[in-house]
């Protein structure tokens, strides 16, 4: 059986999620553990040094894909559904997937960067056990966890106005590509006029604006990943994306 090795929470991980479901390929779900998995990890991708990251798909022909993308591509290959890559649309998708790769960066480090002054939502970054034995070491080892994070991908140094800039130039490229699409019926908006991994792409960057109520998150957690400054701003976006949940997501 095919496995995917991620975390619940992180919308690369439901690119990838998403694009299995929406292809209807059977697979098997792990959730990785941060620092305690990262040596299996290295294995499993060998890779000593050097950066490495979830989502992790180990297909049943043995092969081992470690982005979102390429995990898209390869489902788009199997079982059924919706195109994900059609050939028409292959410059205007990789175009809007490296948009979508930026503006998720920034929304990482704006939602990381609340979260560090938040001990519940750190404590929530805690394995259950600790959180619930140690509160207030849970908060550390959060913290000590999500700094690791920032300095891990790097980008935290541009500061807060930066990662502001990147979002809204996302955000506003999203609200004009919707406005010149074409209709799907009576579905929602697509980006290129029919259900792409575009949308799926495009549809994550919102998450680091205002969590998806199906996104599994602490209470505190989501405090932390919602945007005050952007969530009223792009509410039509918002409301976009959780039509898109409606008509696509159904695994």
């Amino acid at each position: 059986m095919t496995e995917l090795l991620g975390l619940v929470f992180s919308p690369w991980t439901e690119k990838a999620r998403w694009a299995l479901d929406v292809r209807g390929v059977p697979y098997t779900f792990r959730h990785y553990q941060p620092l305690l998995g990262e040596p299996a990890l290295r294995l499993k991708l060998r890779r000593l040094t050097g950066r490495v990251s979830v989502p992790v798909l180990t297909a049943d022909d043995g092969r081992v894909l470690s982005d979102s993308a390429d995990i898209a591509r390869w489902a788009d290959g199997r079982g059924a559904g919706p195109t994900l890559f059609p050939a028409e649309h292959e410059a205007e998708i990789a175009r809007i997937v490296d948009l979508s790769e930026r503006a998720l960066a920034a929304g990482r480090a704006r939602a990381l960067s609340r979260m560090l002054a938040d001990d519940e939502a750190l404590a929530e970054m805690a394995p259950p056990p600790i959180r619930r034995a140690h509160g207030a070491l849970a908060a550390r080892l959060g913290a000590f966890g999500v700094r690791r994070t920032l300095r891990k991908y790097g980008g935290h140094e541009d500061g807060a106005e930066a990662h502001l800039r990147t979002m809204v130039a996302a955000l506003d490229e999203l609200r004009a590509t919707l406005a010149r699409s074409a209709t799907t019926g009576d579905g929602p908006r697509t980006l290129l006029g029919r259900f792409t991994f575009a949308d799926i792409a495009m549809s994550q960057v919102l998450v680091n604006v205002a969590p998806p109520a199906a996104l599994k998150l602490g209470a505190a957690s989501r405090r932390s990943f919602s945007d005050p400054e952007l969530r009223d701003r792009y509410a039509d976006l918002v409301a976009w994306r959780d039509e898109l949940y409606r008509a696509f997501r159904t695994a």
